[in-house]
């Protein structure tokens, strides 16, 4: 039973093993609380806190846990600060187990390797070219940097893609379709219209025409909190449909515009 009495009195061991160590300005003592079994220790200043520094080290084995490796953390890790969404990691996953099963082989071994081969291409293309625009809005010089790509030269890219070759249409045609009576005219591709047709009719012999059309496409509005973008299309009307309609090879090229001004009359004038 535990006594009322306050607390027992040290006994006569714990005093001697107190006062074995002489005591003085070079020593230290550490007391430990009663439920711990532990005794007061005294020690000299020599020795006082070297116990701590005899454990051995933490050493974890496995700081990758819970990932199963080493290397789904590493690629974990990648994606998270190079913050790749869900499409972009699956992508790359892809390319990886197909690096891995043999199936492709990678070149690059580092980051400059990746950048002298986009330089490369970059050369086999048609570069944009900055200007600088100033026009005048409510007694103010605006200026505006668009960024463009000689439509011709972009036009001698497409001519001299090996891709795309077959596909270009040269000559104007005319469609007709039989309505149960007669053949009934109508029109489908660029070259199927009237206007291709005496364009082609006004030419030199063995000339044919080369086509392009530049349209601003309402219906694609682009915004970004208050600015938007009014996308600007560029495309060759010699490829098919479902070539110059694309992202991809061969489709038009967009150029984006932006205001604060957008949407004030004086603007839209100014535009």
């Amino acid at each position: 039973m535990a006594s009322s009495h306050g607390p027992t009195p040290p006994t006569l061991s714990l005093l001697a093993a107190e006062t074995s160590v002489p005591s003085g300005l070079d020593t230290f003592k550490t007391g430990y609380h009663p439920k711990s079994g532990c005794t007061t220790t005294i020690e000299t200043f020599s020795t006082f806190g070297h116990k701590q520094d005899q454990q051995l080290p933490i050493i974890d084995e496995e700081p990758w846990q819970p990932f199963s490796c080493h290397a789904d953390f590493k690629f974990a890790k990648l994606t998270h600060n190079t913050a790749l969404n869900k499409d972009h990691t699956d992508e790359l996953l892809q390319l990886i187990w197909r690096i891995t099963e043999g199936h492709a082989k990678l070149m690059f071994k580092s980051h400059c390797n990746v950048s002298l081969a986009w330089d490369r291409a970059a050369f086999q293309m048609t570069p944009f070219e900055k200007h600088t625009i100033t026009a005048q809005h409510k007694q103010e010089d605006l200026t505006f940097d668009v960024y463009t790509c000689p439509l011709w030269d972009w036009a001698l890219d497409l001519l001299q893609d090996p891709l795309l070759v077959p596909h270009f249409v040269w000559d104007a045609q005319r469609l007709y379709k039989h309505n149960g009576a007669h053949y009934e005219h109508f029109y489908h591709e660029p070259w199927t219209a009237e206007c291709w047709w005496n364009v082609q009719l006004s030419l030199p012999e063995n000339s044919v025409p080369f086509a392009f059309i530049l349209y601003a496409d309402k219906t694609h509005l682009s915004s970004a909190g208050t600015v938007k973008a009014y996308l600007v299309f560029t495309q060759c009307r010699n490829l098919p449909v479902h070539i110059r309609n694309t992202d991809g090879l061969g489709g038009g090229w967009m150029v984006p515009e932006d205001s604060k001004e957008d949407g004030k009359l004086s603007y839209v004038n100014l535009k």
